[in-house]
């Protein structure tokens, strides 16, 4: 079978978290003039909060229902031990995304940069996380319950358990795979 398209360019682990990293910088270059504190420490925490539910919602309804990031995450359901590879368009687009609608809802003087960093601190972290989870033995024992539920969503039912760095959001929405 062919290779979907959208995968032609696509990077693997770590160089996948180079436009996340890039978007850090850019966030960090309109970082405001004299924040500190907490509130900056607060925006930057509700951004890695509020990436666990983008990373949810992406997830379940767009790499699991919209065309063509369904046929690019297909490919990963069908071989999940193969070297995960996020396609730089999808990337870009997130991180372009999460910039502009800081700065839209929030404006350039105020917290949408720290806020625009934990989103995307929380996107590396998950990246980093799903590489974990599939390359058996990485993280030995701390992550044993999540690597449980993920293996759920790829060999059991993929219609469940779609957090990967948290199962919060599954547990909210009724997507936690039923025990037993």
């Amino acid at each position: 079978m062919a290779e979907p398209v959208l995968l032609r360019c696509a990077l693997s682990y770590p160089a996948s978290l180079a436009a996340p990293a890039l978007g850090v910088l850019a966030a960090g270059l309109a970082w405001p003039v004299g924040a500190g504190g907490w509130k900056v420490a607060a925006a930057v925490l509700a951004g890695l909060i509020a990436w666990t539910l983008l990373e949810y919602v992406l997830h379940r309804f767009v790499l699991h229902g919209v065309e063509p990031f369904r046929a690019w995450h297909l490919a990963h359901h069908r071989a999940p031990s193969q070297p995960i590879r996020v396609p730089l368009a999808f990337s870009a687009a997130l991180v372009v995304t999460v910039l502009g609608l800081s700065t839209a809802l929030l404006g350039t003087d105020s917290l949408a940069a720290p806020l625009s960093v934990g989103l995307l601190i929380g996107d590396m972290l998950q990246e980093t996380v799903h590489q974990g989870l599939h390359a058996q033995g990485v993280f030995g024992l701390s992550l044993v319950r999540l690597s449980a539920h993920h293996g759920h969503h790829h060999h059991v039912d993929e219609r469940v358990a779609f957090g990967t760095i948290t199962t919060f959001w599954d547990r909210c929405f009724g997507t936690m795979p039923r025990s037993g």
